[in-house]
């Protein structure tokens, strides 16, 4: 938990692969950047679909805050996540082995009253990229 109860529902909902209650906490056109992989997302429609998509590829994801920092409308919140990677089967490997991920990274919030209008995810792409290789 933090001290900011909209950061605590973020991560309540992202921790229960809630994509709905997730997007229903950003502005109408809220934005969230995934800096390593250059990608951004615009809109409800969009955050969800790529909320779904997430949990779709680690089922039990799941965040934990660690330490956060607060700077006028914006918040930042150094988290570590974990979850399990399932490649998909090739003819080669027709039942690939499950990949456990551990990931620290840092989410930027930035506020408009008691919405989300954006949020920066930044995390170290080539972490990733072995530990799901």
């Amino acid at each position: 938990m933090t001290d900011f109860p909209l950061v605590d529902a973020f991560y309540a909902a992202y921790n229960r692969h809630d994509a709905d209650a997730a997007t229903a906490l950003y502005a109408l056109e809220g934005r969230h950047d995934e800096i390593a992989m250059g990608k951004s997302r615009s809109g409800h429609d969009a955050l969800r679909d790529g909320l779904n998509g997430f949990f779709r590829m680690l089922p039990d994801v799941s965040w934990t805050p660690r330490e956060s920092v607060r700077s006028a409308e914006h918040i930042a919140i150094f988290y570590s996540m974990t979850g399990t990677f399932t490649p998909r089967p090739t003819e080669a490997q027709p039942a690939p082995a499950p990949k456990a991920v551990e990931l620290d990274g840092m989410h930027l919030f930035k506020f408009d009253g008691d919405e989300i209008v954006l949020t920066q995810d930044y995390w170290d792409k080539d972490q990733f990229m072995a530990q799901i290789g």
